[in-house]
């Protein structure tokens, strides 16, 4: 009972959203439209929130495993930018290509859905970024704001991801503590992922797996960036005005074990 009023929560968010939906979210609708008819005339137990269920996605080129002794702790879709630079830090010269300089994201809570309806979820990093990307303004104490939810079905903030002054990544789950991470290995977005909004359309930026550093003080141990859209820098530094950042909307999903 508990996941039909969720979808009967988000049908009702459909009757009220604006037109000239994307494709994206017209397919949303219409997998919960769908979950809604399957859920009325099936006497099947609805389905609960229960980690175990929920499977990581994978592409033709997977990602190493989850290490082993490790739970599933969150599932979020992270919307945000990732930044680039073209001039050099250390002799200040214009770069041919853009060079990373990290990310800043919000984290928005998605684990019952990744447990519960896995196609309703690979279809929110598309829609993440075809919406207005939220102001990165952290808080510690997110649900006393509604305003902070986002998306089709209203996810709340669980946390933000940024990088430190040294370049680590960092993923403050405000209910978790900060982990500090490192990418371990990376394989190229699949064909067809999105590949950006805007003036920035370079393609989908990679799938990762990330492992925690010493002093991580959080509780999650790994992290996997999955399912893609936008955020790959421009081909070269003549698309990116002299003495500016490339800042690239981007949106994903973040799978947190520990």
């Amino acid at each position: 009972m508990q996941f039909l009023l969720l979808l009967a929560s988000m049908a009702s968010m459909a009757l009220a959203a604006p037109p000239g939906w994307s494709a994206d979210t017209a397919k949303f609708y219409s997998g919960v439209s769908k979950e809604i008819r399957n859920a009325r005339n099936s006497n099947r137990q609805q389905p609960q929130c229960d980690f175990t269920r929920a499977v990581l996605p994978s592409t033709d080129k997977p990602l190493p495993q989850v290490p082993e002794g490790q739970k599933l702790l969150h599932v979020a879709i992270g919307r945000g930018t990732q930044n680039y630079t073209c001039t050099s830090p250390n002799s200040k010269e214009r770069l041919t290509k853009p060079k990373a300089t990290g990310a800043l994201a919000t984290l928005y809570s998605a684990t019952c859905l990744a447990a519960t309806y896995p196609y309703l979820l690979s279809l929110l990093p598309n829609i993440a970024l075809q919406l207005t990307n939220p102001p990165y303004s952290p808080i510690r104490n997110p649900s006393s704001d509604p305003s902070t939810t986002f998306g089709p079905n209203a996810m709340p903030v669980i946390g933000y991801h940024y990088f430190s002054g040294e370049g680590v990544p960092i993923f403050d789950l405000l209910a978790d503590g900060h982990a500090a991470v490192e990418k371990i290995e990376g394989v190229d977005a699949p064909k067809g992922a999105m590949a950006g909004v805007g003036e920035h359309v370079h393609g989908a930026v990679p799938w990762l797996f990330l492992a925690g550093v010493e002093g991580n003080e959080g509780k999650a141990k790994s992290v996997y960036r999955v399912n893609t859209a936008g955020g790959t820098a421009p081909g070269s530094c003549e698309e990116v005005e002299d003495g500016k950042e490339a800042v690239v909307e981007y949106a994903a999903e973040y799978w947190f074990f520990g």
